[in-house]
């Protein structure tokens, strides 16, 4: 083969990964819009509910499992993430991928008296000796958000997030019923309440538009 060839060829395979590369990071890569600059995120609000807002939504499919959502209030929250959880295995969690957990109002300046972890779909928090924050308050002030993607550029994006980021999720609570062959296997009702804890004290959020600092992604 001559040297020209050679060369030839080698710049061909160059491009050709080069292409397949950028392919990859496109294919990965979440599509946002810039935020209004008349629109921050405003954390120390309470999140917003409207009960009388319960849309139809659509019927998911995941193989032969059905899972029907069903609304039970408009939600949009405002937070500072402490803590984030992808969750992988099993139709449920390819449902909904990722925890978020949200802190808002005054809770920013004590997050320093405090540690935050997520495991099977909770989370936990430690508070550092001395803290000076309630616990009452904390409780109040927090959320842990179990996320379902109403899209896969949605469901990209919630990769991107990172713990300190402000965040604003907008979508719908819900509850879950998950059927096969037309039996119910499987029940996850959302809290609309923000002063329960323990297990079922959870937000179960079907988003439908997630910003993450000035970027939205819809």
């Amino acid at each position: 083969m001559r040297k020209i060839d050679i060369i030839i060829l080698s710049v061909c395979a160059l491009l050709v990964a080069g292409s397949a590369t950028t392919l990859l990071l496109w294919l990965g890569k979440a599509e946002g819009s810039p935020a209004l600059g008349n629109d921050p995120i405003d954390f120390s609000r309470d999140p917003i509910q409207d009960d009388s807002m319960r849309e139809a939504l659509p019927v998911l499919n995941f193989g032969k499992r059905m899972i029907v959502l069903s609304a039970k209030a408009k939600y949009t929250i405002d937070g500072q993430l402490v803590s984030k959880k992808r969750y992988l295995h099993g139709f449920m969690n390819r449902l909904a991928p990722y925890d978020f957990a949200l802190t808002w109002g005054d809770m920013p300046q004590y997050l320093d008296q405090m540690k935050f972890r997520q495991t099977s779909r909770f989370c936990l928090y430690n508070m550092k000796k001395n803290a000076t924050v309630d616990p009452k308050y904390v409780q109040d002030h927090m959320s842990n958000n179990h996320l379902i993607p109403a899209s896969k550029n949605i469901q990209k994006a919630m990769k991107k997030a990172r713990k300190g980021d402000l965040i604003r999720i907008e979508g719908h609570l819900v509850n879950v019923q998950a059927s096969k062959n037309g039996r119910m296997i499987s029940a996850w009702n959302s809290s609309e309440s923000r002063e329960d804890t323990g297990n079922g004290a959870c937000e179960i959020i079907y988003v439908t538009r997630l910003r993450i600092g000035d970027t939205i992604y819809e």
